[in-house]
């Protein structure tokens, strides 16, 4: 817990056999239990699967529906769309015209895996309306660093969008479970619809591999993420970092916007790790680990990127976890 607020795990995109999942909807609310989730966000395409959120046995379901149309994908959480299917998706004035209604009707609009090779949103990005962005897709691959370099983008000029990862589950490929890669922790004052949502939308979350792994604890100064401080003039802050389960390989940055304020690689498991540093310069601050991959998987990794995402081949280095910014104003 910080404070008042609690950590909720959940997986906020998922598919069922209502669009194209593999999964009966009570199914795989019962394997999303299993991995220990506190919520979930079911988002059929162009489909509510939940007609109303509820709680089975503790775990939070909310009403969710992906918007899908060959210009892009776009999450609505917590409420209806207020259109029904088949959707009028030509332009970006028509997907505006579905996000503000949606919004009216007090849902959380999300945009889904901005820059995904093979569905990615081929409309104006930076003119559509959008509570948070789906930076993280999936299992980690390359599109999702193109995602994340459009949000530190806008963090950069001062704009705050809440970045959320998702799994996009439809199925397990092979032997790899698939469900809650990447899980998205909140800091909400419960675990309820509205509190989860506004945590989302307020950039007051975590973004980390699977449920089980690495967590981020960052604060500066009472500060948790999604508020914003003060720094005087002349002066600096003084930030906190605490990382669990730090493995092997990987390496904990702390941003103070673009700089590198703090820097720490693990060369064995890690249980806990803290970190002190300043602030000096006004933005935000953010943490952030990264990985590469071993020479093995290096191999695998080239030959999946070719076929699946129509990319080059290079591998480049990956972020594990990841945090939204406390803003310093």
């Amino acid at each position: 817990t910080d404070g008042d607020d609690h950590r909720n795990l959940g997986d906020t995109h998922l598919h069922t056999l209502n669009s194209d999942g593999h999964l009966h909807q009570y199914e795989l609310i019962e394997r999303c239990k299993k991995l220990g989730l506190d919520y979930i966000i079911i988002t059929d395409h162009n489909y509510d699967t939940v007609e109303k959120s509820y709680s089975s046995d503790g775990l939070l379901v909310i009403k969710g529906q992906e918007v899908t149309g060959d210009n892009g994908h776009v999450n609505i959480w917590g409420e209806n769309v207020g259109f029904k299917p088949p959707y009028d998706l030509s332009n970006l004035h028509a997907y505006k015209k579905i996000a503000a209604k949606a919004k009216k009707n007090g849902a959380t609009i999300s945009v889904n895996h901005p820059f995904c090779s093979n569905c990615g949103f081929l409309l104006d990005l930076d003119d559509m309306p959008m509570d948070c962005v789906e930076v993280w897709n999936t299992i980690q691959h390359s599109d999702n660093i193109k995602n994340l370099n459009w949000w530190v983008d806008k963090l950069n000029h001062g704009i705050k969008i809440g970045a959320v990862g998702g799994s996009d589950f439809h199925r397990d490929y092979a032997k790899l479970d698939m469900l809650a890669r990447p899980t998205t922790v909140t800091l909400a004052k419960s675990n309820t619809p509205d509190d989860i949502l506004a945590a989302l939308r307020e950039g007051r979350s975590v973004v980390t591999n699977r449920p089980e792994t690495s967590m981020i604890y960052l604060s500066v100064e009472g500060a948790q993420l999604g508020d914003t401080i003060k720094l005087n003039d002349n002066s600096f802050l003084v930030g906190d970092c605490r990382v669990t389960k730090l493995l092997p390989g990987h390496t904990l940055k702390i941003f103070n916007n673009n700089e590198v304020v703090y820097e720490h690689k693990a060369y064995f498991p890690e249980k806990e790790h803290n970190a002190v540093f300043e602030i000096r310069n006004k933005g935000y601050i953010r943490a952030q680990i990264d990985y590469d991959f071993t020479p093995a998987l290096k191999k695998v990794y080239t030959e999946v990127e070719k076929r699946f995402l129509k990319g080059s081949g290079d591998v480049p280095t990956f972020f594990w976890a990841f945090t939204n910014p406390i803003w310093i104003d």
